[in-house]
């Protein structure tokens, strides 16, 4: 990659020299320019204007390509999978650019208007480059939208076009974070760096989770047999979830009503550990709804579940639903008691 670069600023500037060289030959000629100690060449260079012109357009397009090449490679990367793919939609243009210039030389060589076929170039060239660019272009207009709206900031969690992380790096092209989650459950770190790009903020849906407090709610769900004493399997959920949570929910609940947006949010929001309970076709389903540290999540999720399962193992009224099969013995002899009556 390093080699290709410098392969390509060597060509570039290989071509603006033979620009340079060309126009300061032409110019000292000329007489434009005068070199002290040096008399003025007395060159009629009216015979070989054409000659000089289809030269300037060559060095000129070659110049050009050597400029693009690079643009090319980075504007393009969001739309094409490989380095194959950009080469050859820039062989294509390469081509396109030849016959144009041709074409230009030639309308020019027959009597046509310069500065006529110079706009339409110029906007030809600006129309590219706008093209190519405009993943850059927006990446750009991403990051003026995080400095100026805070979207996050270094050291928030976020999840983004499905890639969650903490932010260590927003430049102006990208976003770095340190991954969670992935192939990890609960949110761990997967030991990964991921690079979002800034126009995720402008045409994606983006999740803070640390945006005003460090907090984040979270349910476990338990399924309990019909046959349990469901009020004791309730207390059991709800008495283990205070025993872990309740108490940190209490310390913290002052700090995340000053967070919200309008008063009446406070009706709404859990500030304490909370039950929720459906109705499943094979057991009872019973939620339990807290809040805890985002950084900590998985933690608290684990610690309240062992608890939950500690209490029920020591509770015989109690019993988890699970899928599994029961064998029922099968006769070909119905018994006679479950024979229809025949009238």
């Amino acid at each position: 990659m390093a080699g290709a670069t410098r392969s390509q600023l060597k060509s570039i500037g290989y071509w603006l020299l033979a620009v340079i060289l060309l126009f300061g030959a032409l110019w000292f000629l000329t007489g434009v320019i005068v070199i002290p100690g040096i008399p003025p060449p007395k060159v009629d260079l009216k015979g070989t204007g054409p000659y000089i012109f289809l030269l300037t357009i060559f060095i000129g397009t070659k110049l050009l390509l050597a400029i693009l090449k690079p643009i090319f490679r980075f504007g393009l990367r969001g739309w094409f999978r490989t380095e194959a793919d950009i080469f050859s939609v820039f062989q294509m243009f390469t081509h396109l650019a030849w016959i144009g210039s041709i074409a230009f030389a030639g309308y020019i060589l027959v009597g046509g208007n310069l500065a006529e076929v110079g706009a339409i170039g110029g906007a030809v060239v600006f129309g590219v480059l706008l093209f190519i660019l405009q993943e850059p272009l927006l990446n750009c207009v991403g990051w003026a939208v995080l400095m100026t709206r805070r979207v996050y900031k270094l050291g928030d969690r976020i999840e983004v076009d499905g890639t969650k992380g903490y932010v260590v790096g927003i430049s102006l092209m990208n976003t770095v974070v340190r991954e969670f989650g992935g192939w990890m459950s609960r949110d761990t770190f997967t030991g990964r760096y991921a690079t979002i790009p800034n126009k995720h903020v402008l045409v994606s849906e983006v999740f803070n989770y640390t945006k005003d407090t460090p907090f984040i709610w979270t349910e476990l769900l338990v399924q309990i047999t019909y046959e349990s004493n469901l009020q004791r399997a309730g207390d059991i959920v709800l008495e283990s979830a205070n025993e872990i949570v309740g108490g940190l929910m209490r310390d913290n609940r002052a700090a995340v009503a000053e967070k919200y947006e309008f008063r009446d949010l406070s009706t709404y929001v859990i500030t304490e550990p909370t039950l929720r309970w459906k109705m499943k076709d094979s057991w009872v389903e019973i939620a339990v709804i807290f809040f805890c540290p985002a950084y900590r999540k998985g933690y608290y999720e684990s610690e309240v579940t062992k608890k939950i399962l500690d209490r029920i193992a020591n509770e015989p009224r109690v019993e988890i639903a699970y899928p599994h099969t029961v064998a029922v013995p099968f006769s070909k002899t119905v018994p006679t008691a479950t024979m229809p009556a025949l009238h």
